[in-house]
């Protein structure tokens, strides 16, 4: 008998431990905006993991994975639940492939249906909720990073990776005609736009973000610079701002329970998790993660009368996708229209 044949890989590996070397695996082999999307479905897997004493891969079977995905249900909209699945499954391919998970785990997985409305999220940032959140801000955070970050994508409806790639030259509040910020493609130095260079832009802003910006930088932003050698707009002590941060920043205070001090759910804020627990915070059904504050920023800029094509060209998305995804007045409205046509029903 060989006493020295080395452990069976799937008794010795926790789940944390095989979810960092999945992650690192992925470096430099796929976009980092693909592994991004790897690392919160797997870090929110291995933390139910955790929580359930399951200790190593070789633990990891149908069972535990079905009974993450049905607490997971109960957390997230249909087509992120949906999406989490899908990525989850890659890791729990991988963990076959390393042997750390039983050959065949992932086939048993249903990815869940969902229907064409469903895939389409209705999940935004109201007017209301933007307005509670920003008088939160101003009134107890102001000139944070936090109120600079959420304030600029309320007031222009870019997405998180544009906001996240300025830098504090694309700031141009001495523009002599109207304050501005530049958005540039510089997918060669970590920061690139969703659409490339076709989705550079300059976009004008309000007296009142120039304000918070100044303050921000001037007060509160991180002398530092990234890797590149430049100077991100949104810091942390260390670099850039990153968006997994952003997250965490932003979602435990869109909460009503923070802004407004009141429950619509009717949680008693002593017994609630995600009032208690800043980690807990995407569990609240009216916390709000980054994208919908773009779709709801892009929604109130069309109620307050922005012409469509103007607008598409602002927030870098067309028009025929900014009517499917974006306004929520659209199918009020056509029903609306045909008001006039009821007495000849």
């Amino acid at each position: 008998m060989n006493h020295n044949e080395p452990d069976d890989p799937s008794e010795v590996t926790s789940p944390r431990q095989a979810r960092r070397r999945f992650i690192a695996s992925k470096r430099g082999t796929v976009k980092d905006s693909t592994t991004r999307a790897y690392k919160y479905p797997t870090k929110s897997f291995v933390q139910f993991c955790e929580s359930r004493g399951v200790e190593t891969t070789g633990e990891i079977g149908g069972h535990v994975i079905g009974s993450w995905k049905r607490e997971r249900q109960r957390e997230v909209a249909p087509v992120t639940l949906q999406n989490n699945v899908k990525h989850l499954l890659v890791f729990v391919r991988w963990c076959e492939s390393m042997e750390l998970i039983d050959y065949g785990t992932a086939d048993r997985v249903k990815v869940p249906d969902i229907s064409k409305k469903q895939q389409v999220s209705d999940e935004t940032v109201r007017a209301g909720q933007a307005e509670n959140v920003l008088h939160y801000l101003d009134t107890y955070e102001y000139a944070s990073r936090e109120h600079a970050l959420f304030k600029l994508m309320w007031d222009t409806g870019c997405r998180i990776g544009g906001a996240l790639a300025l830098d504090l030259d694309d700031f141009d509040h001495k523009h002599p005609r109207q304050p501005r910020l530049y958005f540039r493609d510089r997918r060669d130095e970590g920061t690139g736009l969703k659409n490339g260079e076709s989705g550079e832009r300059d976009v004008m802003i309000s007296d009142q973000l120039v304000a918070v910006l100044i303050d921000y930088i001037s007060a509160k932003r991180d002398e530092v610079s990234d890797e590149y050698g430049r100077h991100p707009l949104f810091t942390t002590p260390n670099g850039r701002l990153y968006r997994q941060k952003a997250y965490n920043n932003l979602v435990p205070r869109t909460r009503p329970c923070v802004t407004t001090g009141m429950c619509p759910h009717d949680r008693e804020e002593a017994e609630c998790d995600a009032a208690q627990s800043v980690e807990k915070a995407p569990s609240c059904p009216s916390s709000k993660s980054l994208h919908p504050i773009r779709r709801g920023s892009i929604t109130n800029q069309i109620n307050l009368g922005w012409d469509k094509s103007k607008l598409s060209e602002r927030v870098d998305v067309s028009v025929p996708v900014l009517d499917k995804h974006y306004d929520d007045r659209k199918l009020e409205e056509e029903a609306r229209g045909r008001e006039e046509f009821t007495d000849l029903l």
